[in-house]
């Protein structure tokens, strides 16, 4: 699961963050993070983003039939993108101030930091962000057929 959410990432975004961040992500540039962290990312997102879109079509908007429209649908579309490039962008740039991201010099053994900075951990905020629309939009198209008030929206 994890290999395809970081082909994911990396396919799409990986010019956004930049190579040295994704490798880290894969857990191949550090001895200090060794596991795939685009699990734990990518659940994430996947969680918040179907988090919204139940909220919006099952237990907010059955009470709200005025939010039963493009623009309510767009209000959580927009919260659910904000969540998510909080979640990427903290994420990544918690493993930064944690001094996890460097790496064992070849010639000294020293270890040495990565071309990493926290401009790509807001980059990588914003390649979260970007997936998280895809995938509520994507989970809106699949979950809003039961919907009571909502299964118009947003079109």
């Amino acid at each position: 699961m994890g290999d395809i959410f970081g082909s994911l990432y990396c396919s799409l975004f990986e010019n956004l963050f930049g190579l040295d961040l994704a490798d880290y992500l894969w857990g191949l540039s550090s001895p200090y993070q060794t596991t795939n962290m685009y699990l734990g990312i990518g659940l994430t997102m996947t969680g918040i983003s179907l988090a919204m879109v139940l909220l919006y079509y099952y237990f907010i908007n059955p009470a709200h039939p005025r939010w039963s429209s493009w623009f309510g649908w767009l209000v959580y579309l927009v919260v659910n993108a904000g969540l998510n490039f909080l979640v990427g962008w903290q994420w990544t740039l918690n493993h930064y101030y944690a001094g996890k991201m460097v790496a064992p010099d070849a010639t000294t053994g020293m270890e040495v930091a990565l071309n990493i900075e926290p401009s790509d951990c807001v980059a990588f905020g914003v390649a979260n962000m970007l997936l998280s629309i895809l995938f509520f939009f994507v989970l809106s198209m699949l979950l809003k057929w039961k919907s009571s008030n909502n299964f118009h929206s947003p079109f």
